[in-house]
């Protein structure tokens, strides 16, 4: 392993963000991303559903977790040795010409699980072998000052590319069925593919992992966490939060809303307000970046625990609050933690670390759901919020007080 821990400028130190045509292009390419991305979840829930039995269904939407899952840390290792951008490149590709080989065989007449599985499946391939060299790769284009910039605009873009993204996907598949929706996310695909070939050029060299055996590099890896407090800490702490969050704000809202008789249309309610919140923190959190950002992070996410316990308050006026703060303290959070790890974490490490954080998101939200749920079954949807809510909170002001974390400056 290179001694050297820290990225090496190469050339002139890059402008700030919003001046930066080269990043704000790779961005606006991110985004066309997503926006493809969601089109296509829409029509892949929507065409197994109306297709294929709900057995069969499942497997099929369920089908991209397991292959992530198994390989994402496979993905760290290769983000920490290869080059991040090309890694992207080629999983980029990859997805569009699965894209494109599943709207031949659709249109050919080749319909049904087969196809939808194949395409999910290698969507898991690509996506557990590349998402670690997206932390990689970004650490590479910009300063550590504008980390939390570039990740909270990101952030923003991901959500308004969902709300744009999923109303297209519905009316595609319902206009032109999943081959339409496939051709458009693969253009997506190719459009961030051709950004990265064409446009972004890494500002800052990584120090990279000796071409060993990826057994003792993953090793190598594992060693770090357990010998780095403060990546330990980054590590479990992000990886909770999760546990606690997703299920409230799917499961838990879905219940109160249908315990109280209130309608499904105040789910979307609920929705809307979750996402408006988020976008006005990460606008707040992008403009106002404290000295200690990890700690400001999870002082800010007491107050979420205190919002995700209020969702189970069988009160309209509650609810809208409750996900209103559950949104704005999340993209405020995101933005100060998501920046505050990627400084913190050696860059010779980056990759195999972040691979450590998905893995726990990958495995504890589907484990957390269902344990909501059994709370629920047994005691009442308030109980049960209030349990989850103010676990985060207390866990959250654990991590706020420990030295390893308040010493930690933007």
């Amino acid at each position: 392993m290179s001694a050297a821990t820290s990225p090496d400028l190469v050339g002139a130190l890059p402008p700030p963000v919003r001046r930066d045509p080269m990043v704000l292009t790779w961005m606006a390419g991110v985004a066309i991303s997503w926006f493809g991305d969601s089109a296509w979840v829409v029509a892949l829930s929507w065409t197994a559903a109306h297709t294929l039995s709900p057995v069969l269904a499942g497997v099929v939407l369920g089908g991209e977790m397991l292959p992530q899952a198994v390989l994402v840390l496979v993905g760290g290792v290769l983000a920490d040795r290869y080059d991040p951008r090309r890694m992207l490149v080629a999983g980029q590709v990859g997805q569009a010409a699965v894209l494109g080989a599943g709207a031949v065989a659709w249109h050919s007449g080749t319909h049904g699980a087969p196809v939808l599985l194949a395409i999910a499946v290698a969507f898991g391939i690509a996506s557990g072998l590349t998402l670690p060299s997206g932390a990689t790769l970004l650490r590479q284009l910009v300063s550590r000052a504008d980390l939390g910039t570039v990740q909270g605009w990101n952030q923003i873009s991901n959500r308004a590319m969902r709300l744009l993204g999923a109303p297209v996907g519905g009316v595609l598949v319902a206009w032109r069925g999943p081959v339409g929706v496939m051709l458009v996310d693969a253009v997506t695909f190719l459009a961030i593919a051709g950004v990265l070939t064409a446009v972004v050029r890494p500002r800052y060299r990584l120090p990279r992992a000796s071409r060993e055996r990826w057994r003792e590099s993953f090793g190598d890896g594992m060693h770090y966490l357990r010998e780095h407090e403060t990546a330990k800490l980054f590590v479990i702490g992000l990886t909770a939060l999760n546990v606690f969050v997703t299920p409230v704000a799917g499961l838990g809202v879905a219940l109160r809303v249908s315990g109280s008789g209130w309608g499904a249309h105040w789910l979307g309610i609920a929705d809307a307000s979750l996402a408006a919140g988020a976008i006005l923190g990460s606008v707040v959190a992008i403009r106002w970046q404290p000295a200690y950002g990890a700690a400001a992070g999870f002082r800010v996410l007491v107050v979420q625990g205190l919002a995700i316990a209020a969702v189970g308050i069988g009160w309209r006026p509650a609810l809208v609050v409750a996900m209103v703060v559950l949104g704005f303290t999340a993209g405020a959070a995101s933005v100060w933690l998501s920046a505050a790890f990627m400084r913190a974490i050696d860059a010779s490490h980056l990759g195999r670390v972040s691979s450590v954080t998905s893995l726990g998101d990958m495995t504890l939200m589907p484990l957390s759901v269902p344990a909501l749920g059994a709370v629920v079954r047994a005691t009442s949807v308030l109980t049960a919020t209030m349990a989850f809510g103010l676990a985060m909170s207390l866990l959250c002001a654990w991590f706020a007080t420990r030295g390893a974390i308040r010493s930690l400056e933007a």
